[in-house]
């Protein structure tokens, strides 16, 4: 299935590369996306067969400037993770091991194939098939030993470059902490990166970022609305955050830190055979339409064909 679903994005990319019809490029992106996702997930799976004992794998997303990395230095208890206020400025999955070596890890360079493992100082935007591992030197009250990971946005200008590192990540994780800011958390890039999801049956935490005091409540209900429009399975749980006056850094509220601690205990490996089948019949029709209908061409030209030559013939 592997194969197949590899030489299926073959033919996309070349698809995608020759269209001249935006409508249509957009939709062959989309089902290359959804590809690709399929692949990581399968390549999960793989990995989970050979190394039954991997870490937890937890994944920080989110559009840009949600405050993703910010929230990944709380949830670390250090600043191992960038923060910049520039768009786009995580380009490259980065995972830290929280409570593990490296070694523990590094496995993981079998899931991320072609992506070549290399330090947070090696990575450069000149290159985007690449990820780090950093262990993290301090110890977080809130993590189990894990590896959490900073992932780049899927909705900045820039970000058709990296988007294959965003979804390898996705699909690697055991459980999604999706952050979302008060300006952000309605965007249909948010919400049609979660429908795409839905299938992987990943247990996920929202976290409503860069909240003013008393707007909670409204923001909340709103998300939860957007959800429920977008998804048919149970509203995960979702943990305000707020910056702290007195110095200036986010807060991850003891409500925030309980979810956490609760959800890391509601991972469900054993499915993921049954998650992948799902995965792949949820988009299988639309993967092959371009397939079935270059089919139905070429019997057409056939038709046409033997019948001109039995018209000459008569």
């Amino acid at each position: 299935m592997l194969e197949f679903i590899l030489l299926l994005q073959q033919r996309y990319r070349l698809v995608c590369s020759q269209s001249g019809s935006q409508i249509a490029a957009g939709q062959m992106q989309t089902r290359l996306d959804q590809l690709l996702l399929a692949e990581a997930f399968i390549r999960k799976g793989q990995l989970l067969a050979a190394e039954p004992g991997l870490p937890l794998q937890i994944a920080v997303i989110g559009p840009t400037q949600a405050g993703k990395s910010s929230l990944v230095n709380v949830l670390l208890n250090s600043q191992c993770a960038g923060v910049s206020p520039l768009a786009g400025y995580t380009v490259h999955p980065q995972g830290f091991c929280h409570g593990l070596t490296t070694t523990d890890c590094r496995s993981l360079q079998r899931y991320f194939g072609r992506f070549q493992q290399l330090t947070t100082a090696q990575l450069t935007r000149n290159r985007f098939d690449a990820y780090s591992l950093t262990e993290n030197a301090t110890h977080s009250p809130v993590l189990p030993p894990c590896v959490l990971w900073d992932s780049p946005d899927f909705d900045s200008i820039d970000a058709a470059n990296y988007r294959e590192g965003v979804l390898r990540t996705i699909a690697l994780a055991d459980i999604i902490i999706l952050v979302v800011s008060k300006e952000k958390y309605s965007d249909q890039l948010v919400w049609d990166a979660m429908a795409a999801l839905e299938s992987l049956h990943q247990p996920t935490l929202i976290c409503l970022n860069k909240l003013a005091e008393g707007s909670e409540a409204v923001l909340i209900r709103s998300l939860q609305e957007k959800w429920q429009q977008t998804r048919s399975d149970t509203l995960p749980d979702i943990v305000p955050l707020y910056y702290q006056k007195q110095t200036g850094l986010l807060g991850l509220p003891e409500q925030g830190q309980q979810l956490l601690q609760s959800i890391t205990k509601t991972t469900a490996r054993n499915k993921h055979s049954r998650f992948e089948q799902e995965l792949l019949q949820k988009h299988w029709a639309g993967w092959l339409e371009p397939v079935f209908a270059e089919h139905q061409a070429l019997q057409h030209w056939q038709d046409m064909i033997e019948q001109t030559l039995e018209q000459a013939l008569a």
